[in-house]
């Protein structure tokens, strides 16, 4: 349990703020990737605070940067359970009980709280809503139809009364959308709140192409582990290539994760290479990704999945999984990727003809569909929408956004 203060002054404001209130966010850790976004709220924010269950998850491999924020590292219980799916998956979830949330908030006394996710964090931020009236709670939520399948009765009551207690809520897609609608929220309190890549993860560069039309250098980056679907993938590929003998198939496997032993010992045809990097800083996505010519996100079961808008932003066609919500958000076929069912034996195939078959002046054109398509999803449009959702409750906006 880590009880210490971490505080970083603040970048200095040559404006006004948009938010003129004290705003305390309440999270689990930071991700790199979310660093940008809450450093474009503590900028348009006269004051923002942020309470961390944790510094970092046991599963997560990044060294936690926090630079220009206000962070308070609170008083956790974190405990660990399996979440098992109706996908066919096993995975690992760490569930994390700030037992200080109610003094903390006493503390910093806010106008605003933002409480992510709908667990504990959010039963005590929505206590200190009733105990302080004046008070306004927002409730950010990263869920899928998908993700949700399986909660159970219980667990989707405790939903709607969460629900019920907020003054607006945020969700980072359509799906979020339709999971918080089917739960009773009002339409006219949802925001658009959505995931955005760091800059510094993103190339922006010319695509390179491999120099042969018979060469195709496929990239998988995550964790190698049954949710991911990375099983599956390399068995598709490994069966594609011993069937296309004529084509030469590199895949680069960036990540780590308990079936990283068992898939390096996957024999492979002589015309396919894997190379596995092992866990990579995410500075190092932009000399990576030009390097190859599709991106593959197998996933059984994500909410969103980032890497699809890093590759995207970097010109990189996707073979995505209908079962993450960036992918059917996002990929369009033809256009910017392909969408594929990794439960089905031939849909990774299926999606690899259709890349075989586009010729140079295709896949430039998808290059450049890749970056068009997510070319206004950065971190200054995802502020944007708690922004807006903060000026809702404050009484100083309406919402313009909840039709995204």
């Amino acid at each position: 349990m880590n009880t210490e203060l971490q505080s970083h002054p603040k970048p200095t404001r040559c404006d006004a703020p948009v938010v003129d209130a004290r705003v305390v966010l309440l999270t689990h850790y930071i991700p790199i990737y979310q660093l940008p976004i809450y450093r474009e709220l503590s900028r348009q924010i006269r004051d923002f605070h942020v309470l961390l269950s944790t510094d970092v998850e046991p599963n997560r491999h990044f060294q936690p940067r926090w630079e220009g924020l206000d962070v308070t590292l609170q008083k956790t219980l974190t405990l660990q359970r399996r979440w098992r799916h109706s996908a066919g998956f096993d995975d690992t979830l760490y569930v994390h009980v700030p037992y200080d949330t109610g003094r903390q908030l006493r503390r910093l006394q806010p106008d605003i709280v933002l409480s992510l996710e709908l667990g504990f964090r959010s039963l005590a931020s929505s206590l200190h809503r009733i105990l302080h009236r004046r008070s306004k709670l927002i409730l950010c939520t990263y869920m899928s139809q998908h993700t949700e399948q399986g909660r159970g009765m219980m667990r989707a009551a405790a939903r709607r009364w969460l629900i019920g207690r907020a003054d607006a809520i945020t969700y980072n897609g359509p799906s979020c959308f339709d999971v918080l609608s089917d739960l009773g929220a009002d339409p006219k309190r949802l925001f658009h709140f959505p995931y955005a890549a760091n800059p510094d993860s993103i190339y922006t560069g010319p695509r390179q192409s491999s120099g042969s039309p018979s060469v195709t250098r496929m990239l998988y980056i995550g964790q190698m582990t049954q949710r991911k679907g990375v099983e599956a993938m390399v068995e598709q590929v490994v069966r594609y290539a011993q069937q296309h003998a004529e084509q030469t198939f590199q895949l680069t496997m960036v990540g780590e994760g308990p079936l990283r032993e068992s898939l390096s010992a996957v024999a492979t045809p002589a015309n396919l290479g894997i190379e596995f990097t092992g866990n990579l800083p995410s500075e190092q996505l932009p000399t990576l990704m030009p390097a190859h010519d599709l991106l593959i996100f197998p996933t059984l079961a994500d909410e969103w999945g980032l890497v699809v808008n890093e590759a995207l932003h970097s010109g990189l066609p996707v073979i995505g999984s209908l079962l993450a919500q960036a992918s059917t958000t996002l990929l369009q076929d033809d256009r910017n990727g392909w969408l594929y069912d990794p439960r089905d034996d031939s849909g990774l195939a299926g999606c690899l003809d259709r890349w075989l078959a586009c010729d140079a002046a295709t896949r430039g054109s998808m290059a450049q569909a890749c970056r068009d398509s997510v070319r206004d999803r950065t971190p200054a449009f995802a502020a944007s929408g708690l922004i807006d959702a903060c000026q809702f409750v404050m009484g100083h906006s309406t919402n313009d956004r909840c039709d995204d």
